[in-house]
């Protein structure tokens, strides 16, 4: 069984004092706005991410933790949030270009997944963490296996695009993994992820010429 207790604040390294020293400024910078206090904690988690693993605190570091709040608030699941980045940039008394700019740093250093929806309104994926992104791959890693299998057992033709479409609607409708209005966006995050696992393909095909043919 776990059990964490505090730890003695004094035998932190210095970056580690200073990381939490940051967060707990930002948490406390979040709180005075009329936000969802909900996802304060995801916010203030963002950022310290981006911290360990950037060398150098940003000049700034509140105009993160509002790009950081930004991005929390974009899933895709919260489908659809129209609001425009200047009412949400006035909220904070903050610039467009500064919102964009720590965006773009923030989801760059760590790899978000951005799609857009049919108005061009942004949305982010935490390509590690994000449940429903793990749902999703492992839906098209079985998929995939299965198919597989049954091209080296039947000789069974694999159509990727075929197979991608299936996927997409297996995600949507059967699973709800995803929101049914943003099917076209899905679509291309799952051709990724098919694309991603055919690179077996060839040493699937060496393997059945070699000792099923």
């Amino acid at each position: 069984m776990l059990e964490l207790y505090p730890t003695n604040y004094e035998i932190l390294n210095t970056k580690d004092r200073i990381s939490i020293d940051l967060i707990k400024d930002g948490e406390e910078f979040l709180k005075q706005f009329d936000i969802n206090k909900d996802l304060i904690v995801d916010s203030i988690s963002l950022i310290y991410r981006y911290l360990r693993i950037k060398e150098k605190t940003p000049h700034n570091l509140f105009k993160f933790f509002i790009a950081a709040y930004y991005i929390v608030t974009r899933h895709p699941f919260a489908f659809p949030a129209h609001d425009n980045k200047k009412d949400f940039c006035n909220k904070f008394s903050l610039q467009i270009s500064s919102l964009e700019y720590c965006v773009e740093k923030i989801t760059s250093t760590l790899g978000y997944i951005k799609i857009f929806d049919d108005m061009n309104f942004p949305y982010f994926i935490d390509p590690n963490r994000d449940l429903s992104l793990t749902i999703i791959k492992n839906i098209v890693k079985s998929k995939i296996d299965a198919s597989m299998m049954k091209f080296l057992l039947y000789n069974r033709p694999i159509n990727s695009q075929i197979l991608t479409e299936e996927l997409v609607c297996d995600i949507v409708f059967e699973h709800k993994a995803f929101p049914e209005e943003l099917f076209r966006q899905l679509y291309e995050i799952v051709a990724t992820l098919v694309d991603e696992e055919f690179r077996d393909y060839d040493e699937y095909l060496v393997l059945q010429q070699k000792y099923f043919i």
